[in-house]
């Protein structure tokens, strides 16, 4: 690759490069501002292309980190036509092309083309990153009617999706379960990732406390996923602050569930 080091330097200066180092194939790793939903950064790579040694980059690629990033999480995209049309349309927005599993960009021999090219491709991996959530809703569901399937086993009156008053709007549970003396509003809390679990945990807390403030009857419970790691994936202060508007079970405990909602 012509005057890498000089390159190197010109990218550390471009404000969505937080590094950039040259490789030994010749490589330049470059260091972005992008982050994957797991919090990783986003890296793509100018590519030394050895039959041009004195030639000028043409490209640039993530060299199937992204999609190495989607299979570590089960998630395939090949797998359904729905996340194939996902992936096609994520990545022809930015005039990005899958190449082999690796997300390829061309780029003329000019600075602008250089740095627009970093952004565009950096976008084209999050957005492809971003069918990890397909995963994670299907997951999600999955949990869900766990729980339900829970409810119905132990014999308890349950209504699935209730929307219950709230002090500005309608806020839906995933249950409205009727014990014995007690009505319990409850919501599950399920997630892989610590940056989803945190925003899951705050979405649940913004709905007890609005159940709360409402002044509703119902006992809060929130049942918790616990077949992950809970320290990792959850930040203590979330679990905390749920603890204060709400009853927090881990769903593993299917006795103390039944027990309380059963009253």
């Amino acid at each position: 690759m012509r005057d890498a080091p000089g390159l190197v330097q010109q990218l550390q200066r471009f404000c969505m490069v937080r590094a950039a180092d040259i490789l030994p194939k010749g490589h330049i790793r470059v260091q972005t501002g992008f982050l994957y939903p797991d919090g990783s950064s986003v890296d793509v790579f100018v590519v030394d292309d050895r039959r041009a040694p004195l030639l000028p980059p043409s490209r640039i690629s993530d060299l199937g980190q992204t999609m190495g990033f989607l299979l570590n999480h089960d998630v395939k995209p090949w797998t359904s036509k729905k996340r194939r049309v996902q992936l096609e349309e994520a990545i022809s927005l930015y005039g990005v092309d899958l190449v082999g599993g690796a997300l390829e960009k061309p780029i003329a021999d000019t600075q602008d083309s250089l740095r627009d090219g970093i952004i565009l491709l950096g976008q084209a991996c999050v957005r492809m990153s971003d069918l990890l959530f397909t995963k994670r809703l299907q997951l999600q569901s999955a949990f869900t009617e766990d729980v339900e399937e829970f409810l119905a086993d132990a014999d308890l009156d349950y209504e699935t999706g209730a929307e219950l008053k709230g002090q500005f709007a309608p806020v839906a549970v995933d249950f409205l379960v009727r014990g014995k003396t007690t009505t319990s509003a409850v919501l599950t809390l399920f997630s892989r990732l610590p940056a989803a679990a945190h925003a899951q945990a705050n979405e649940v807390f913004r709905k007890v406390h609005d159940l709360q403030a409402a002044g509703r009857p119902e006992q809060r419970v929130t049942l918790l996923d616990d077949t992950v790691d809970v320290s990792r994936v959850y930040r203590d202060e979330d679990l905390r602050r749920l603890e204060l508007y709400s009853t927090l079970l881990p769903f593993s405990d299917r006795a103390a569930a039944h027990t309380l909602l059963a009253a």
